[in-house]
């Protein structure tokens, strides 16, 4: 796969925690017991559930670039998502007794006015929560010094004008 406009500036990839896929696993048995239909398909999963969660985690990527967090999940269906670091609103980690069982952690990413994208089985949740809050912070900053900047121009344009105005005014009346 080549990297295209979403992909510059990367910055870093993280890695996800391959216990994840029992979690997984283990998840999807839980749920199915817990349910009358469930339980015949439980038999077949306890067989086929730990391949396919391979090729899910197999399918798991997650990078930083200086404008945006790409993720990319699924075998089947796959799914790319993007997110502008600068709509980026948090960025929470969860965990559990069952998460901490396993030693992972569940990452919120927050927008505003969209749904939370979570990952599950981060390696290095919080450091990479903190580069990525980091990135964040340093891109919205360069914006406001630029625009802090045009609005001191203009004012200091807007003071010329109005003492050269006072100039010809002064010079007028003399």
């Amino acid at each position: 796969m080549t990297g295209g406009y979403a992909d510059s500036g990367h910055i870093i990839s993280v890695e996800f925690d391959p216990k994840v896929k029992i979690y997984w696993w283990l998840g999807a048995m839980l749920a199915q017991i817990v349910t009358v239909i469930g339980i015949p398909i439980a038999f077949l999963w306890l067989i086929i559930g730990l391949p396919i969660h391979q090729k899910q985690f197999e399918g798991l990527s997650c990078s930083l670039t200086d404008r945006s967090l790409n993720i990319r999940m699924g075998w089947l269906f796959k799914k790319q998502q993007n997110i502008p670091l600068d709509k980026l609103t948090d960025v929470s980690i969860h965990e559990g007794p069952i998460l901490n069982a396993f030693g992972v952690v569940r990452m919120h990413f927050e927008t505003a006015g969209s749904a939370p994208f979570i990952l599950t089985g981060v390696k290095g949740g919080p450091e990479f929560r903190d580069i990525i809050l980091k990135q964040r912070d340093s891109l919205s900053a360069q914006p406001q010094m630029a625009m802090q900047s045009t609005q001191s121009d203009e004012v200091l344009m807007e003071i010329r004008d109005l003492l050269k105005e006072i100039n010809a005014n002064l010079s007028n009346s003399q």
